[in-house]
């Protein structure tokens, strides 16, 4: 068999085995979010993330904690920076455990890779209100406009206006 149609066979077996019955939702490394073959609508919210590094907008990248056989209860479908929330309980999800599905570092010196230097920080502000705690401990809900920065400069951000059907 060449090594073509081999891999080619190895990527439908794993889709099929992702889709078959006995599928269950499992984390998906490194964080301890669940993922499955399809998504869950238990609970079904959006936040919206915002990311500034030295005063300049990051992307939220699309497709976070989805791939062709598995899809998070953490995901984005673009880059608008709007976190789908659809899990299969009410369990407590912060926005570490979104950047852990990212596989991206976030904490108080770190955004996605991108470390605090001297005189700088990582600051972040919840519905326009500034959070002092980590920001990996920020509980996602409904509607939340978060916004990161790491800076200075810090700039202030307009709220976030939710387009129709969110």
């Amino acid at each position: 068999m060449s090594p073509s149609r081999f891999i080619v066979l190895a990527i439908v077996a794993g889709m099929i085995a992702a889709c078959g019955p006995s599928a269950s939702p499992t984390p998906s490394a490194p964080s301890n979010v669940p993922c499955g073959p399809s998504e869950v609508f238990t609970r079904h919210e959006h936040a919206h993330l915002t990311i500034l590094i030295r005063g300049q907008i990051k992307t939220v990248p699309a497709f976070v904690g989805i791939t062709a056989t598995s899809i998070c209860w953490l995901h984005t479908h673009d880059t608008s920076g709007i976190i789908h929330i659809e899990a299969g309980d009410n369990r407590t999800l912060t926005l570490g455990d979104f950047f852990a599905v990212w596989r991206q570092p976030l904490s108080q010196t770190v955004i996605d890779g991108e470390r605090a230097g001297s005189g700088e920080s990582v600051q972040a502000t919840v519905n326009q209100q500034p959070y002092t705690g980590a920001p990996e401990t920020i509980v996602l809900a409904n509607h939340e406009d978060i916004v990161l920065e790491l800076g200075p400069p810090f700039l202030q951000i307009a709220p976030y206006v939710w387009p129709a059907g969110y």
